[in-house]
């Protein structure tokens, strides 16, 4: 039995994004590591560490036991906390060791889902509690992409808005339109909103 055909897109963005990043942080000098991406309180080492943790809590990995420290202002809220405990313990990993430990999740991470066997629909743990595989692995890629586009911009090189991860990306967005429209803007009954969205990927 080989992986279920419909999980397969997901996992080939999820490894076309995560090479990337690769790619990206391979030849950084240790300052570079440093620089401030758009999301709040974080790094360029800082969105490499939260990827590498993501991915060490979906291979089954025990969550590291380390203390925030208080004045981290970008935690605003209980999950917030949870995502920086896998950030904040890697703070002081120099260069060599981030690119060693990323290529290493890569190779376990790849392993593991060259060989799922699952039903789709089967329930995982994940970091936001249990939810199926193909949901999995579908936010996996999803976020992977994300977080590979926050360090483009950091690192000003710019590319892959038209790649597999970019594509599933633009797919869940659109699904969660409608009630972002109709329940959380609240937008009267036969109202019409229109997205124009213009790139790579229209």
């Amino acid at each position: 039995m080989t992986v279920h055909p419909s999980l397969q897109p997901a996992i080939d963005a999820w490894t076309h994004s995560i090479e990337a990043i690769s790619e990206l942080v391979n030849p950084l000098v240790e300052g570079e590591w440093n620089r401030a991406t758009e999301c709040p309180g974080w790094s360029v080492r800082d969105v490499v560490s939260h990827v590498i943790g993501f991915e060490c809590e979906m291979l089954g990995d025990p969550r590291p036991i380390h203390s925030l420290p208080r004045d981290l202002y970008h935690v605003n809220s209980e999950f917030a906390r949870y995502v920086e405990v896998q950030v904040d313990v890697r703070r002081c990993h120099t260069a060599p060791e981030m690119t060693s430990e990323l290529e290493y999740t890569i190779i376990r991470r790849s392993r593991q889902l060259r060989n799922e066997k699952r039903d789709p629909e089967t329930l995982v743990r994940s970091p936001v509690g249990e939810v199926t595989l193909s949901r999995a692995l579908t936010t996996r890629a999803l976020d992977v992409w994300v977080h590979e586009q926050d360090l483009r911009r950091a690192l000003d090189q710019p590319g892959n808005l038209d790649s597999p991860g970019a594509h599933i990306t633009r797919d869940v967005l659109l699904k969660g339109l409608p009630g972002v429209v109709a329940q959380r803007a609240k937008a009267p009954a036969n109202a019409a909103v229109v997205f124009d969205v213009t790139g790579p990927l229209e």
